[in-house]
């Protein structure tokens, strides 16, 4: 198995990049209005909560699109996928191959989640979730 994406994957993922960070930027603005629109909080600490929110929103933006290349692009899409991005509409337009590689990274994904949940919850630490 190559580690490179397919090409037709490469072409489709290309023309799909900007309507991927369009839907990403869409959602860090109504979540930002949000945060900016709580009742009953002081404006400092919407400043604070929006500040943390645009920082953890840059990372997610840099984690999916920054070094976007071919060979970069099996690490997107995954990355895509965790951030609820990649929807079954662009998923089947990948290459069958593409598709496996996904699943096999999200179920080692799954069962480390899993042991690492279970080993923070033995040892009296709370879980590590996504947020």
């Amino acid at each position: 198995m190559s580690r490179d994406i397919p090409e037709r994957d490469w072409k489709y993922m290309r023309k799909a990049q900007e309507e991927l960070l369009a839907a990403l930027f869409g959602r860090i603005n109504r979540q930002s209005m949000d945060i900016l629109a709580a009742a009953g909080q002081s404006e400092a600490d919407k400043y604070r909560r929006l500040y943390r929110h645009l920082k953890d929103s840059n990372r997610i933006v840099a984690d999916c699109f920054d070094d976007w290349s071919r060979s970069t692009l099996f690490a997107k899409l995954f990355q895509l996928k965790q951030h609820d991005l990649l929807g079954p509409e662009h998923v089947e337009n990948l290459s069958e191959e593409t598709r496996a590689r996904i699943e096999a990274l999200e179920g080692l994904r799954r069962g480390h989640a899993g042991e690492g949940e279970a080993g923070d919850h033995a040892a009296g630490r709370p879980g590590r979730g996504r947020t």
